[in-house]
């Protein structure tokens, strides 16, 4: 087979992507790489190797929707374990584990998706300690650790699998643009085949033209430092947009600052009607992703995940001004009707 028709990607690309993943601290060779279209098609395609239909899969709780689709699309029955300050609950998946087989444990340890939390250190060795004595696969969605804004990220959890347990992906569709569709995949040489198998069977092989524009934008700097310029323009808006949030938003209102990406995590105050500040937001002009596209059982309208990659300050601004009376309004109505119907109850 020519190696412009290689399933596993362009040799040239794999190299360079063996070569910045040293920055992340992990050691591989090129045959170690699979390069596929995005992370979304990685998540696909490791799904449809280790997942069949009544499998049990772990996700985090809020976590990525993208995820669900793609364990759903598989015939998987999808479990959730929660997420707070420190990532993802290793004690609440632990006793999840010793009653239940499970099959593939998806996470976001880097930069949680939707919070924006790091999973700490010691939460990242037991993760890897329960994947090796429960023989359960980690699939390390690494997306956004390139865009860390609050310095350098953490060790990526491929670091501390000496078991070939984790499943590493990567994308450069954030750090570049959504259409550029190319991601890859890092995993144990048996396993990388399969999934190898599976991408050839599903499109022969990844463009070979992005990936050789690609290869470029590494292969002479111009990629890291297209990088190092967006993360201070999005430290700059994610600035823009805590302080709006704090000024605009009414008391009892949560956040903190993600440790990177492009959206910021927001749970609104009790009382708060998820469903009817959404509909009054759009016809406002102002689009925000709701908290239930994250969750399993469809709770969490109370949460919003705001995006402020592509919005200057001022515009930031405006949009939460505006959002702030939106929400101030349907918050206190929703506490009126909830004082009315109880006392009408008690009647």
């Amino acid at each position: 087979m020519a190696a412009h028709q290689d399933p596993r990607g362009w040799p040239p690309l794999r190299e360079e992507i063996a070569r910045a993943l040293v920055g992340r601290g992990i050691v591989c060779e090129p045959a170690d790489v699979v390069v596929v279209g995005g992370a979304q098609q990685a998540l696909d395609l490791v799904g449809r190797v280790l997942l069949d239909p009544g499998d049990t899969a772990v996700l985090e709780q809020p976590g990525y929707f993208g995820a669900a689709l793609a364990f759903r699309a598989c015939g998987a029955n999808l479990v959730g374990v929660g997420v707070d300050a420190a990532g993802l609950r290793t004690d609440e998946l632990a006793r999840f584990l010793r009653s239940r087989r499970v099959k593939l444990l998806y996470t976001t340890p880097a930069v949680q998706s939707p919070t924006g939390v790091v999973l700490d250190e010691t939460r990242r060795r037991a993760l890897v300690a329960l994947a090796d004595q429960h023989q359960v696969p980690i699939l390390e969605d690494d997306y956004d650790s390139e865009l860390r804004l609050g310095g350098p990220a953490a060790p990526a959890l491929k670091t501390l699998d000496h078991a070939g347990q984790v499943v590493y992906v990567g994308t450069f569709s954030k750090a570049l643009f959504p259409g550029l569709r190319l991601g890859y995949i890092v995993a144990a040489r048996p396993l990388l085949e399969r999934i190898t198998a599976a991408h050839f069977a599903a499109n022969f092989q990844t463009s070979p033209l992005g990936q050789a524009a690609l290869w470029e934008l590494i292969h002479d700097g111009i990629l890291e430092r297209h990088v190092r310029r967006v993360r201070r323009l999005y430290a700059e808006r994610l600035a823009a947009l805590v302080e709006a949030v704090g000024r605009e938003l009414p008391e009892g209102t949560r956040f903190s600052p993600p440790a990177g990406g492009t959206a910021l995590w927001v749970e609104l105050p009790p009382g708060a009607d998820g469903d009817a500040i959404f509909t009054r937001a759009l016809e406002a002009g102002v689009a925000y992703t709701r908290g239930d596209s994250f969750t399993l059982d469809g709770a969490g309208s109370d949460c919003l995940s705001l995006c402020f990659a592509n919005l200057s300050p001022a515009r930031i601004a405006e949009g939460l001004a505006l959002l702030g009376r939106i929400v101030r309004a349907h918050t206190q109505r929703a506490v009126r009707t909830r004082r009315v119907k109880t006392r009408g109850m008690g009647t």
